[in-house]
């Protein structure tokens, strides 16, 4: 096939690849990811810092009211513990001295061996310190505050969407946990990624090459599946330091279950994978497990919280609480079908009993301010047709000749984009919340939201060409790691010369057809800072210098204002301003604590997690070893003899593998692991 074919076929792949971003590798039992060889020094991978060790997970702390606070840790079992009691301490003070709270909590493999505790009896608007210990040793101190019901004059949120472990490092956690001033991190979701490690997958090539494949080394199904992909994210250094220095609001977008997921399915979720409500479940459990998201008697997600009389934060979900389908091919040559489909007056992205929630929550609101944070795009915006004759003049005529006729797949990709996994794919509950608003005169509507990896700051209207006045300002934040559009047309190396030309051409339709939105940018990661005042709220957009290397550094990009009553946006000049009072930090390591019963455990081999013990038919076993080895894995009777053995090589860093425990008769066992010098036993309980 001649190069000049393949480069403009090319050119509709990766747009669609934009699109779906769905790539996929068969499962296997038993999970054991692949390594390249490394040119150079050796990759960076996962590994767990000997001075956190039990906890080496840190701490977390989330969901704040006037009274409480989740806060939130993770145990790491020694000697095959099936359950292990741990004490907390909340203080006002960085030495967890002044102790105004105290207690005990007995975790297990069966929540994962997470600790997740509900402090309440907290003063409102309040700084204060915890932590964990177990086995003689102490916890990272982590900080949090309290909400406050008055005099509350600045409200102040990091807001952060799409990490995507192999797609680069988590930067921007980084700087966010250096802020001493914030009221909490706003997650809008996709926290993990559920896709598998290969090469082709989802981030997966500059994964090889950092050292930051994904583990399990397949798509995310299983109940283990699942907990060792929030295991492996746990251990990364910025994400535990955001944590451990800010509370966080979180909502699930898809990628904690499957991608572009719904109420009753998913795009990246097929019959060979099992029933979605079975796997639907176990991603919901697993994240409450892993997150210090406070749970409720209804099983639902979407949550109010209030700050002062200056703020009513509305999070929801709009992605597994009553999504209908999204509607596929809904552009300029749509069919008649798809038109009638997603102009269905019923269709809803969240279900009727949330939506109800959300409107009288607005209606009865009388803070000065209304935040909603939000999954997907809810502005509108208009993305055809494609600026092509912008296109041909930046790639020139023997290019144009070539990618001429592949125009139509390039505006359907583009449209699906901007009209499939959006509000736009769901009109008629958009126009219905946006009359609401008009009509119930609710003022000073801001809306956050993620998913899109890249930055927008919208005035709000829900159709592109309506004449109405916004009913709100929307600001989108960047991902944290996850592809943007140019990483994703330069992942092709036929196209990648002109990515520049692409990028300014999107660019170009988008500023050409959408006078609303004040401003994009499609290229670079970070995140927002977005802060109220009576008078004004204002975001901030912060971009990172590199996602491929750690890095601390990071650069204002620009601001946006809405003024009290507007609902319109000017430029800010410069960022907006701190808290006068900064809060103390919660110190880097440890309290030191007495010398633990199991100091003499061995170097360079960690069983991090292990379970369901007792089991029926299989056990998972998540490790990391410190220098590529051998890893001999036997089950032993309680005689002593040895029943299997099997003899992975594998790669320093993290690692699971699920053992098959069907042929074993009922009884104890005991799992035995050489790794080098380091031997290690774990025992364990076969019940059917």
């Amino acid at each position: 096939m001649p190069r000049p074919l393949l480069v403009s076929l090319a050119l509709v792949f990766s747009f669609v690849a934009l699109v779906a971003q769905d790539y996929r590798n068969d499962m296997f039992r038993t999970r054991r990811a692949s390594h390249e060889a490394q040119d150079s020094k050796r990759a960076e991978v996962t590994q767990v810092e000997e001075r956190l060790r039990p906890f080496y997970h840190g701490v977390a702390s989330g969901d704040p009211l006037n009274d409480r606070v989740i806060i939130w840790s993770r145990v790491t079992p020694e000697n095959g513990a099936t359950s292990v009691k741990v004490q907390y301490r909340v203080a006002t003070d960085t030495a967890l001295t002044n102790v105004v709270k105290s207690g005990e909590f007995t975790t297990s493999s069966e929540r994962d061996f997470t600790v997740k505790v509900d402090v309440d009896g907290l003063q409102q608007g309040t700084v204060y310190y915890y932590g964990f210990s177990a086995y003689g040793r102490n916890s990272l101190t982590g900080r949090t505050r309290t909400t406050a019901t008055n005099g509350v004059s600045q409200a102040r949120f990091a807001v952060v969407s799409c990490s995507n472990y192999p797609a680069g490092y988590f930067n921007a956690y980084g700087t966010i946990a250096n802020r001493n001033d914030l009221d909490a991190v706003l997650h809008l979701g996709d926290y993990i990624y559920e896709y598998d490690a290969d090469s082709t997958s989802y981030g997966g090539l500059i994964g090889k090459r950092l050292g930051r494949s994904h583990e399990p080394d397949a798509e995310l199904v299983s109940l283990t599946d699942y907990r060792t992909r929030y295991s492996q994210y746990r251990l990364d250094p910025d994400l535990r330091r955001a944590h451990q220095q800010h509370p966080m609001i979180h909502i699930w977008d898809d990628h904690e279950s499957a991608n572009d997921s719904y109420t009753n399915g998913a795009e990246n979720h097929q019959p060979s994978e099992g029933e979605w409500n079975v796997r639907k479940a176990i991603s919901k459990r697993v994240c409450y497990e892993w997150m210090p998201t406070r749970e409720n008697s209804e099983g639902v997600l979407y949550r109010q919280f209030s700050f002062g009389t200056l703020l009513d934060l509305f999070m929801l979900d709009t992605r597994l609480d009553g999504r209908d389908i999204q509607v596929a091919g809904v552009g300029e040559g749509a069919s008649q079908a798809s038109k009638d489909s997603i102009n269905d007056p019923n269709r809803r992205i969240m279900s009727t009993t949330q939506y109800d929630w959300l409107t009288q929550g607005l209606k009865n609101s009388s803070k000065t301010w209304k935040l909603i944070g939000n999954q997907v795009i809810f502005s509108s915006i208009n993305v055809t047709p494609i600026d092509t004759a912008f296109l041909f003049a930046a790639i020139g005529p023997i290019y144009s000749a070539f990618v001429r006729p592949q125009v139509p797949g390039l505006q359907f990709a583009f449209e699906s984009a901007f009209y499939g996994d959006v509000w736009n794919n769901y009109p008629a509950q958009r126009a219905n919340l946006a009359a609401f608003i008009r009509a119930e005169n609710v003022s000073n509507v801001a809306i956050v939201t993620g998913d899109f990896h890249s930055a927008f700051a919208f005035e709000t209207r829900t159709m592109w060409a309506e004449n109405k006045s916004s009913v709100a300002v929307e600001f989108i934040t960047p991902s944290i790691s996850a592809p943007n559009f140019d990483e994703n047309l330069r992942s092709n190396a036929a196209i990648a010369p002109l990515t520049p030309a692409l990028i300014a051409t999107i660019d170009r339709t988008i500023s050409g057809l959408n006078d609303h939105v004040k401003w994009q940018d499609i290229v670079n990661h970070g995140y927002e800072l977005v802060d109220f005042t009576a008078e004004r709220v204002q975001c901030d957009w912060y971009f990172m210098d590199t996602i491929l290397a750690p890095s601390s550094a990071e650069t204002w990009e620009r601001g946006y204002v809405s003024m009290s009553g507007t609902s319109t946006l000017s430029r800010a000049g410069s960022p907006s301003s701190g808290k006068p009072n900064q809060d103390i930090p919660a110190p880097a390591n440890p309290p030191q604590g007495s010398v633990g019963v199991n100091e003499d455990l061995n170097r360079g081999f960690t069983i991090v997690g292990y379970g369901p013990n007792p089991t029926s038919s299989a056990l998972s076993l998540t490790y990391i070893v410190d220098e590529p080895s051998i890893v001999r894995i036997t089950i032993v009777d309680v005689n002593g003899r040895e029943i299997t053995s099997t003899e992975p090589a594998v790669e320093h860093g993290l690692h699971s593998v699920v053992l098959d425990l069907k042929p074993l008769a009922s009884g104890r066992y005991t799992i035995v692991i050489h790794s080098g010098a380091a031997t290690v036993l774990t025992r364990i309980v076969v019940s059917r």
